[in-house]
């Protein structure tokens, strides 16, 4: 696409930094906004200097006809919103997670492609400096055959209040897992080359929030931690955990690779205070080092999500994000939660 392109975004709870980036890319002649709370539409439109602000989307479409729309509206609207920029001509990037289910992620999937659109979900972690700089490791061999993984965000206590936790299965498809699991399983699919599963074990608990809840008024009825544990055809296994609250000593977001060549660590502890951990562990001519993997996560150039996007777009390029990912990424989660409630392992296909 030659020229300058029109942005609009659409959900600016977690839509607002898609607006402010947007609104400073030299790629984009105009952003339009729009979200149902008129107080939050302003903010963010005086914020980004942004004069068209909308509350109602299909008007919004209709009306402005976007090149480009980002869905960051809440998980039960990604479908619908989607279908319906697609449909207007506009090529999409939508949220995390890409839907509310695999079903609905590949009625997603068939509409771009059936629309001739681009439609990329918009997983940003990849495009932190030190999952880009693994990826490169990876991709150099380094590590040699990956055979086990371990993946998490974990929180001591941070059930997000917020969160319509009482309808939270509706409207966004899960709890803990879809809120924080599908960050750490899309990162490390991607730095494993997205291997297909053959099967999953998994369970989901509510054991230390529902009293807090129900003090709080609140009917609490999803998971605050989850637990998988996925074989994939390639014989690796991947083990995954996400938890709102769990009896640990801080909030933390952790990969851990284990390869035939070597290892690697990525761990961010979020507090009582932040620190961060970037190792390599690789075994050269007999000899075991060790290795910062922030050393070569320096000199890269920062990736950003909705960048990679308007690249895409302008350079009429694949999407990095594919859909096809992302119903893959849905689907996973899909078969944590069909374990949870058969108590079985369930296969993938």
């Amino acid at each position: 696409m030659g020229g300058k392109i029109k942005a609009a975004v659409v959900g600016l709870k977690a839509g607002g930094g898609h607006a402010g980036h947007y609104a400073a890319s030299p790629h984009v002649s105009e952003v339009v906004i729009c979200d149902i709370d008129e107080e939050r539409l302003n903010a963010v439109g005086e914020k980004h200097a942004i004069s068209k602000r909308y509350t109602d989307y299909d008007r919004m479409l209709a009306e402005e006809k976007p090149d480009i729309v980002s869905v960051a509206a809440p998980n039960f609207l990604h479908l619908p919103f989607t279908v319906k920029a697609l449909e207007a001509g506009a090529h999409v990037l939508v949220e995390k997670p890409m839907a509310r289910n695999s079903a609905e992620a590949q009625e997603m999937l068939e509409c771009a492609k059936r629309c001739g659109k681009k439609l990329m979900i918009h997983f940003n972690q990849r495009f932190q400096k030190e999952v880009l700089a693994l990826k490169q490791v990876i991709d150099d061999g380094k590590l040699g055959e990956i055979y086990f993984i371990r993946t998490a965000w974990k929180r001591r206590r941070g059930v997000p209040w917020w969160y319509p936790l009482a309808s939270g299965k509706e409207t966004c498809g899960g709890g803990a897992l879809v809120d924080l699991g599908v960050h750490v399983l899309d990162r490390t699919m991607w730095l494993c080359g997205f291997p297909e599963p053959e099967w999953v074990l998994g369970n989901t608990f509510n054991k230390l929030s529902r009293e807090e809840a129900a003090q709080k008024g609140i009917n609490f009825e999803l998971e605050d931690m989850a637990v998988a544990m996925f074989r994939m055809k390639n014989g690796a296994m991947l083990e995954l955990e996400a938890s709102w609250a769990s009896n640990r000593e801080n909030e933390a977001v952790m990969t851990r690779l284990y390869g035939t060549k070597g290892g690697a660590l990525l761990e961010s502890v979020v507090n009582p205070e932040k620190s961060v951990t970037t190792k390599l562990f690789l075994e050269e001519n007999g000899v075991l080092s060790d290795y910062e993997l922030y050393d070569i996560a320096k000199d890269m150039p920062p990736g950003n999500v909705r960048q990679a996007f308007i690249d895409a777009v302008v350079n009429d390029t694949e999407v990095p994000c594919t859909p096809a990912q992302g119903v893959m990424i849905n689907r996973m989660l899909d078969l944590v939660y069909e374990s949870a409630k058969t108590g079985m392992p369930v296969k993938w296909g």
